[in-house]
């Protein structure tokens, strides 16, 4: 299976905070094709498609040649999975031609609260199924923490139905949580055809988050990301710890994998000069992409 590059637009949503539309033209001109939507305007709290019409978003894309295979779309801490309008959320991210939507990040911490997400995660699994649209739970470094013998990652897996809920990996955050990523992608199988793609600094001294010191269940998570991911962590791919032609090497052999998918959370220089850098980087490394 050929793989594509794709962008989630998160590495630029401070870019698409402040210009929507002229953030998309540059992701366009530096060569993305395929890009990966984030919902809301991070300063307001404001969706885009309720700033813009759904046709003219659309009409966007299909200008720029921009193809919105998929979307991240969550709640806010402390609320249920369920408790937002996820009808008016499919449909809305249907008619913007995304083949799936992908649930960013569940704040779990023990195995109570874990089963209990798989349950809802099935039930959106299965609203997204009666759509024609995939869906994703993509992780972070917290679900990697161990109860006993499994983590809560595996508890997710092995709860939820493969029919109805597929996962997309985060290499790095994989990597934070003590796991290694190729391992998992082999586990997974088929359940994982996109994966994210960042890269951690050779400096950080602590890539296992959760190895010792965070293990009480009911975590403040968002607190201990705060305390715990510092900003300068993350940097522009090939200048980190990530082997990017022994990496693709395996996932080429590997050959589940649709969508690379670039996530810059670096927060140092430009971001456009970044994320074109980081482009380059994949382009360079992805076996069998070809350039259109």
């Amino acid at each position: 299976m050929a793989m594509e590059i794709g962008l989630n637009l998160f590495s630029v949503f401070k870019e698409l905070n402040e210009d929507y539309f002229g953030t998309l033209e540059k992701v366009a001109e530096m060569g993305y094709k395929n890009i990966e939507l984030i919902s809301a305007n991070f300063a307001t709290g404001e969706r885009f498609t309720d700033t813009f019409s759904l046709p003219v978003i659309k009409k966007k894309f299909d200008d720029l040649g921009l193809k919105a295979f998929a979307a991240h779309e969550g709640v806010a801490p402390g609320k249920s999975l369920l408790d937002t309008d996820w009808d008016k959320i499919i449909e809305e991210n249907a008619a913007l031609g995304c083949e799936s939507i992908v649930f960013p990040m569940a704040f779990i911490s023990g195995r109570e609260d874990t089963l209990q997400t798989a349950e809802q995660l099935n039930q959106l699994g299965e609203k997204c199924k009666e759509a024609g649209l995939g869906f994703y739970y993509h992780n972070h470094a917290h679900e990697f923490k161990r109860i006993g013998e499994t983590s809560l990652f595996e508890l997710l897996v092995e709860n939820t139905d493969p029919e109805n809920v597929k996962f997309e990996l985060d290499i790095v955050w994989a990597v934070r949580g003590g796991y290694e990523p190729l391992a998992l992608l082999e586990k997974l199988g088929s359940r994982c055809d996109m994966i994210h793609q960042k890269d951690l600094g050779k400096h950080v001294d602590t890539v296992n988050l959760f190895s010792a010191s965070v293990q009480e269940d009911n975590a403040d998570l968002m607190k201990l990301y705060t305390e715990l991911v510092k900003p300068t962590d993350f940097v522009n791919l090939g200048t980190g710890i990530i082997n990017f032609q022994e990496t693709y090497q395996k996932l080429s052999e590997l050959g589940s994998i649709r969508y690379a998918i670039v996530e810059n959370e670096g927060q140092v220089g430009n971001k456009f000069t970044s994320i074109a850098s980081d482009l380059q980087v994949m382009e360079n490394n992805v076996i069998g992409y070809i350039k259109r």
